[in-house]
């Protein structure tokens, strides 16, 4: 039929076609394999094969000019590219966090073995995982404490990981073992240990345990301390946490000594969405 068109004029009118929205699909791929090297023709042969490896040569130079050409006269369209990639690999990661924290409830929310504070039946729980000797750690422990008292409901479950030398080892062998012996202690000694301002050694374990009335628990490690300590590390390393402190809000991870008012929002958004799902 006349008004139906032949292989090469419907080509033609894609090309024609060719819309912004396309043109960013195939800047993206450039944004991937020549990053920083824009308008060049290495650039854009990558592009072409990494786009459609079954255009002919004719269609894959078509489309290296049509693509030039808005960037040559609208620049801004690599810098759309470029945040588009970003915000889609930054999705997908955190749909990628989201499965993981799913899939490892009982693991984060229902050890038996975790100290924690705030709310014993908690409407939202976060996971924090600390190490005696992180600075950083020292200085959010205050932060903590303002967002207990601002969100009542809050419960903290402690994941103490000795990643900082020997001491740190010695420290949460001490601390975890007055958990699950004497619970109603264990605040005392973490608030103490956590308290010294600089990294902890064994006089200074020794004075917290006789300020807190615990020296029957130094060098004097509970059985079940090693398995509770080896599982907070390889739950760590299945959430791809990489130090201390770190936290678990809903959903999300929320990594180093972030501002209160950034806590705060976490567990707003989290409180949130838990009543949503309700």
């Amino acid at each position: 039929m006349k008004n139906q068109l032949n292989k090469n004029e419907l080509t033609s009118a894609n090309f024609i076609g060719f819309s912004k929205k396309t043109a960013l699909t195939f800047i993206g791929l450039l944004s991937l394999t020549a990053i920083g090297f824009l308008g060049s023709q290495l650039a854009t042969s990558q592009l072409v094969s990494a786009s459609d490896s079954s255009l002919s040569a004719a269609q894959q130079q078509e489309v290296k000019a049509i693509v030039k050409e808005l960037l040559v006269n609208d620049p801004e369209l690599l810098k759309e590219a470029f945040i588009a990639l970003q915000t889609r690999e930054m999705m997908k990661e955190q749909a990628g966090i989201e499965q993981i924290i799913s899939a490892n409830q009982q693991a984060l929310f229902e050890t038996p073995t975790d100290p924690w504070k705030g709310a014993e039946n908690g409407e939202i729980t976060m996971v924090y995982f600390t190490d005696f000797n992180c600075p950083y750690c020292k200085q959010l422990e205050p932060e903590l404490d303002k967002l207990m008292a601002e969100f009542p409901q809050l419960k903290i479950i402690i994941k103490m990981v000795p990643l900082q030398g020997q001491s740190a080892v010695d420290a949460v062998d001490f601390a975890q073992t007055v958990w699950l012996n004497e619970p109603e202690k264990y605040l005392k000694v973490k608030d103490t240990l956590m308290s010294a301002p600089r990294r902890l050694d064994s006089q200074a374990i020794a004075k917290v345990a006789s300020i807190t009335g615990t020296t029957q628990w130094l060098n004097n490690t509970d059985s079940r301390v090693a398995d509770a300590v080896s599982a907070n590390l390889n739950l760590m390393r299945t959430l791809r946490i990489g130090g201390t402190p770190s936290m678990v809000i809903g959903d999300q991870i929320v990594a180093g000594l972030v501002p209160f008012e950034q806590l705060k929002q976490h567990v707003e958004l989290a409180l949130e969405a838990q009543n949503g799902d309700k």
